[in-house]
């Protein structure tokens, strides 16, 4: 794979793993974005610009989330900003664009540009292997937030999808007793069978009641204002759903309880992993695509 390049642009550490570790599987790796840091890049080489990075790459990958703002790539140890309006110039129509958390509006841009851009956060693969590392940072934020050992405690976790999984099974090693709370009758099916409580989300005012903590998945309403008025104060409420979360923060707020919106923990807690995870993701996405 040496005569193929690979371009990474901005983000945060773990993409510096990401490329290392693309560097490791012989691909020739380019990446900008990081003039602010001195990682230790392996043989992925430094670029000062995108025009230079991008040269001659056949995929530019970009980082997760691919921007904060929609103007300026997320690249936190740049320097300067890096507009997605000049990354996307720097592309021709043959490299592929690869990037995490793709809304409409970054596509679109790229398709006015001909250019043919990819969700690498949609890989299955990948969104399994976040799970992990998304579970340890919650068991560690709720180890850090609660006065009391995690064994003992009542923990309320809702939805019961890859992460929710995960949650679970990290929670209830350390002896919390836990109790799912979901829509689908299939879901509780199988999280009753391997041995939590569970509730229908319908029931899930009178579920909240007696938590020592309450775990969202759920990308939707879920912790409105009529249900957070059911949860005891001293209750810690950790939400790991993507923006703009399952939890009403204002209500949670007006009602004194403590509620934190945990996003990007893979990167937070496990950034070797999720960057490694990352680079798997690419390279299975490219084989899919015939770039490798």
């Amino acid at each position: 794979m040496n005569d193929i390049k690979l371009a990474v642009i901005g983000g945060d550490i773990r993409m510096i793993y990401c490329a290392k570790k693309l560097a490791e599987c012989g691909f020739e790796v380019s990446f900008c974005g990081f003039d602010c840091a001195a990682p230790d890049c392996g043989d992925a080489v430094r670029c000062r610009t995108v025009k230079d990075a991008v040269k001659g790459a056949a995929a530019v990958i970009l980082p997760v989330p691919y921007s904060h703002d929609g103007c300026r790539i997320n690249a936190p140890f740049s320097c300067t900003d890096i507009r997605i309006d000049e990354a996307l110039d720097a592309v021709t129509p043959t490299q592929l664009v690869l990037a995490g958390v793709c809304p409409p509006g970054f596509i679109e841009k790229a398709e006015a540009r001909l250019l043919s851009v990819i969700d690498y956060m949609k890989d299955e693969e990948l969104v399994v292997k976040n799970a992990i590392p998304t579970a340890e940072g919650a068991l560690e934020l709720a180890m850090k937030e609660l006065p009391v050992t995690v064994h003992g405690t009542k923990t309320l976790v809702s939805g019961y999808g890859r992460v929710g999984k995960a949650v679970s099974a990290a929670f209830s090693a350390l002896h919390s007793s836990v109790t799912v709370c979901a829509r689908h009758a299939d879901a509780l099916a199988w999280a009753k069978a391997t041995g939590y409580y569970t509730a229908d989300m319908k029931e899930i005012c009178r579920a909240v009641r007696d938590k020592d903590v309450i775990i969202n998945t759920v990308p939707a309403p879920v912790l409105d204002n009529n249900v957070l008025s059911f949860v005891r104060p001293d209750t810690l409420i950790i939400d790991l759903a993507s923006v703009p979360g399952g939890v009403d923060f204002e209500a949670a707020e007006r009602l004194g309880l403590k509620a934190i919106h945990a996003l990007s923990l893979p990167g937070k807690v496990a950034p070797k992993t999720a960057g490694k995870n990352i680079a798997d993701a690419v390279i299975s996405v490219m084989r899919k695509k015939g770039v490798i």
